[in-house]
Formats: C-alpha cells, sequence, structure tokens
C-alpha cells in the first residue's frame, strides 16, 4: 500500500505502535511449528480425552 496521507500513515503507526505482542509471536519457530502441528492434528480429529491423556502420562505428566 502507497499513500502520502500524513493522518493515514500517523494512525498506522499509532495503531502499531500500541500493539501488544501476541504469546505466538514470542515462541520460537520451532515451538510455533509444535503448535500448529498440534493444531492440524486437532483439525483433523487426532486428539485423545483428558481421562486418556492420564492414563497414559500419569496424574502429573510422568509415569
Amino acid at each position: 500500500m502507497s499513500t502520502t496521507d500524513e493522518g493515514l500513515i500517523m494512525d498506522v503507526k499509532a495503531f502499531l505502535g500500541n500493539r501488544k505482542a501476541d504469546w505466538f509471536d514470542e515462541l520460537t519457530s520451532e515451538q510455533q511449528n509444535d503448535v500448529l502441528e498440534g493444531l492440524a492434528q486437532a483439525d483433523a480429529g487426532e486428539t485423545v480425552t483428558h481421562a486418556e491423556a492420564v492414563k497414559l502420562f500419569g496424574k502429573w505428566g510422568l509415569k
């Protein structure tokens, strides 16, 4: 986009300057890929219930 409208430019700068970082943006690229992979798996129905996860990994995530 190209513009010389100074008001618009100032509004965009103010908007971007006040933008808070999203938690996803603060992840490493590897972590982002893991999250995206998990979302794709969930979308494909490749999930387990909480009860199944507890059976697999134990109450505190350890077996």
